[in-house]
């Protein structure tokens, strides 16, 4: 993406952003993830894929509420990622919206980090 605000949705209830930061796609996603957004959230996580790559930081510490159907978004983000060739790191708290992550084990399986600086340090040096 030449321009960090090419991907920039909102809806009522949440917001949604994606950047490039080197070889990394950053894509935030703030407010309410629940049944009313979760076509927006797919198309957005789509389009985010296609402009930024394989290479993915989903940054969710802005949220205030995860519901399942957007947990297995990110599932389907992270199985797409992987089945590229690429990574997908996720920036979460425990006490948060996000505690889903824990809940369902999925924490075990996606790298969760406690800041994106974290994440991005942590994603694989391109090949």
């Amino acid at each position: 993406m030449s321009d960090p605000s090419d991907l920039n949705v909102s809806t009522d209830a949440a917001h949604f952003t994606a950047e490039r930061r080197g070889t990394i796609g950053v894509v935030t996603l703030k407010g309410t993830l629940d049944y009313a957004v979760r076509q927006v959230l797919e198309d957005f996580l789509d389009e985010a894929f296609a402009q930024c790559g394989p290479e993915l930081v989903v940054d969710l510490l802005d949220l205030d509420l995860l519901d399942s159907r957007s947990t297995g978004l990110l599932v389907n983000c992270w199985k797409r990622c992987s089945e590229s060739g690429g990574w997908l790191g996720v920036v979460a708290v425990r006490r948060s919206a996000a505690r889903v992550l824990w809940i369902t084990g999925l924490a075990s399986r996606i790298p969760v980090f406690a800041t994106l600086d974290e994440a991005l340090a942590a994603a694989p040096a391109p090949s």
